[in-house]
């Protein structure tokens, strides 16, 4: 990872020049400095007005280069042709932080606003001021009382970071993040990005989740090595927006097409332990789980409930999120039957109602909680209760007893379904205690629990950088075939493709190219019947539209009819073709059709597409993604996604494919995307799997 940026002077200023503060106060003057000094910021401040005076009983300088003192953050709001020149007076004083709010930079739809933001980008080069924005709020920090917006809102602190591409998720955060910490709002980008931000959060010891709101990203692969390194010991989350399949990029072979925009940035985020949130309501829910609760063993839940309907609704819940319903064990079992009555038999959910009822809810709540925890076979509990009533007068609150259970149980986590019209307020009297979450349904309470786990099991201490570089593989005729390929002028690649990935370490099936009939009657007898018979052109990446391609040729005879009927064919079509000739393969049969492909994607890099290949590849779309290269783990975690790991496993007694080869080609296709950065899109479809080993028939390479 590069070297870190100090974003101190951003984050913790011991003095701030608001350039370009206006004079004007009150409501609706938007006024940076009388935000700042209403919230309580104790650093201090020098507003920059050309016209100077006074502004707030402070005196103003027309200039920041008027000020003696040291600066440690410049916050710039004047018109957008000032403010380029303004950056290179804060570069001048040595000021090593600015934050430009101005907008109309590179978001301008004119021509002056990309000059703009350029000019910005070339007054700090090389030199020690780094940039924030422009279009931004800026940044805030609730443990100081700072905040650079230039309007003024309402947080809850809380030990949560947020780096975002748009300011409502700092102004809204009570809604979107559940609170905030540090917020930092990059705007359009400059200069400081993801990256930088991720790593200051990643050491600031307050805060302990990270939230990453993003619309695209600017290097992608930098942004993945970064987080490789902090999710393992600090959960970063991210909302991306613009997960629309419209966004999906063009391409001109199968695997290219299917690696549409959002499904790289999931693959990115799960091969970096990114926690990926599909929505923003589950946003401010898993802030609060991951930072209240401090781990989570295993998946089975155990519901206490006061109501039988609302227990089979969290079941349901249970089993959409791949949480399991815990089997009690029989001393809990005796412990719930002992106060259930007689007509009652218990289990899970445990419907406490009845029991309540007769013997107290207040104790036989607490009573099956603290017992249901104590089993083994139990890794968190649901308790859900009502919310009918103020809880300064409810004699239903259990909230001070649930608090006590769950201190005594913190390597499980006690979660609370509350419904009813005081429920927020419930909420927020669990939330004083940080021993509890309250949720607002089952639905939210089991996402976030899976999430819980999910980190714990998957990310929290995994090591991601175990991708080992394949052996075997012959670096010269690859490079020496893309070279004289790309000298030549070649789009795509055929049966060059083949031979380029057979010198990966890829088996590809046995092949002869031929140039006239008897060539092709003598080599369709060395290869051994049946055999198949393609053309052989840079112009005709798809054979078969054209007639290209003849199978189960079985004798000589054939071999010189196929040949002179797939040369008409194409030179019918298309006269002025570039032919090198006809190739001859075994016809292969038997085995389990997938795709291997990739293409380049803009952010990440090389990406790999993996799904069940044949007439079956785009009709079904069953396919799964990794940036490449990747390690072996990743590989078999691919063929697991799709379905086609069910039909390589054998099912209905069919004979397994031999699954550890394929994810050896899957490997070895990654590295060569990753070794070779003129590869735009390969596509192999398909492969056959069979029990011996894998075979790929047909590949193309886009240069």
């Amino acid at each position: 990872m590069a070297q870190q940026i100090n974003l101190k002077p951003f984050i913790n200023p011991q003095s701030v020049a608001l350039i370009g503060v206006s004079s004007r106060t009150g409501p609706g003057a938007f006024n940076v400095m009388e935000q700042m000094l209403g919230i309580g910021y104790k650093g201090k401040i020098y507003p920059v007005n050309p016209r100077g005076g006074t502004i707030l009983n402070i005196p103003a300088y027309k200039s920041v280069l008027e000020i003696e003192a040291p600066v440690d953050l410049a916050v710039i709001a004047t018109p957008r042709t000032v403010v380029p020149g303004v950056v290179r007076q804060c570069v001048a004083k040595s000021i090593p932080a600015v934050v430009v709010i101005t907008q109309g930079f590179s978001d301008a739809e004119d021509e002056d606003g990309p000059r703009l933001h350029q000019e910005i980008l070339d007054a700090i080069e090389g030199t020690q001021t780094r940039v924030v924005g422009p279009n931004t709020l800026g940044v805030v920090n609730t443990f100081i009382n700072f905040n650079t917006s230039f309007i003024t809102y309402d947080t809850n602190p809380a030990p949560v970071g947020v780096i975002c591409q748009s300011g409502i998720f700092l102004a809204g955060s009570a809604d979107f993040s559940g609170g905030l910490g540090i917020g930092i709002d990059t705007g359009n980008t400059a200069d400081i990005g993801f990256t930088e931000c991720m790593e200051y959060l990643a050491g600031h010891p307050q805060i302990k989740v990270i939230n990453i709101h993003m619309e695209g990203v600017r290097d992608g692969r930098r942004f993945l090595e970064c987080a490789r390194q902090i999710t393992p010991h600090k959960p970063v989350l991210v909302l991306k927006t613009g997960s629309s399949e419209e966004g999906a990029r063009a391409a001109s072979s199968h695997s290219g097409s299917m690696a549409g925009e959002d499904a790289v940035f999931s693959a990115a985020f799960a091969q970096s332990g990114v926690i990926r949130i599909d929505s923003a309501d589950h946003m401010a829910d898993l802030n609060r789980t991951l930072a209240t609760y401090r781990e989570m063993r295993g998946k089975r839940v155990g519901v206490i409930t006061i109501s039988g309907g609302a227990g089979i609704i969290a079941v349901d819940a249970a089993g959409k999120h791949a949480m399991e319903i815990a089997s009690f064990s029989p001393d809990t079992m005796s412990a719930l039957n002992s106060v259930f009555p007689d007509w009652m038999h218990p289990g899970n959910p445990a419907d406490i109602w009845p029991a309540g009822m007769s013997r107290g809810y207040r104790e036989v709540t607490a009573g099956a909680l603290d017992k249901i925890l104590s089993d083994d076979a139990v890794d968190a509990v649901l308790c859900i209760t009502p919310a009918y009533l103020d809880p300064d007068t409810d004699p239903l609150n259990i909230i001070g007893l649930i608090n006590d259970v769950a201190a005594r149980h913190p390597q499980k986590p006690t979660a609370m379904w509350i419904f009813g019209p005081h429920k927020v307020k419930y909420a927020d009297r669990f939330a004083e205690a940080g021993l509890v979450v309250a949720y607002g349904s089952p639905d939210n309470a089991m996402y976030c629990l899976a999430q819980l786990y999910h980190y714990h099991s998957a990310v929290k201490g995994a090591d991601f950088s175990v991708y080992l570089p394949p052996v075997n593989i012959d670096h010269g005729l690859v490079s020496s075939t893309l070279e004289s390929s790309l000298n030549a002028g070649l789009p795509t690649l055929n049966e060059e493709a083949l031979d380029i990935i057979e010198a990966y370490g890829i088996p590809v099936v046995r092949r002869s190219l031929v140039k006239n009939p008897e060539e092709a009657a003598h080599q369709a007898e060395m290869l051994g019947y049946p055999v198949v018979m393609k053309i052989a052109s840079p112009d005709v990446p798809h054979k078969s539209d054209l007639e290209g391609i003849k199978l189960n040729i079985n004798s000589k005879d054939d071999a010189v009819r196929a040949y002179n009927e797939i040369m008409d064919n194409v030179m019918t079509r298309i006269p002025h073709a570039r032919i090198n000739g006809i190739l001859l393969q075994s016809q292969v049969s038997d085995g389990t059709e997938v795709i291997l492909g990739g293409r380049r994607d803009p952010q990440f890099g090389p990406v790999l597409v993996y799904g069940l290949g044949g007439i079956f590849t785009e009709l079904m779309r069953d396919v799964s993604f990794r940036v490449a290269p990747i390690a072996r783990h990743e590989a078999l975690e691919m063929i697991r996604e799709t379905r086609s790991y069910k039909i390589l496993s054998g099912a209905r007694g069919r004979e397994p494919g031999d699954i550890e080869g394929l994810a050896d080609c899957l490997i070895r296709l990654g590295a060569l995307l990753h070794d070779h950065p003129e590869i735009a899109e390969v596509d192999i479809n398909p492969l056959l799997v069979t029990a011996k080993g894998c075979l790929a028939v047909d590949a193309l390479i886009v240069l």
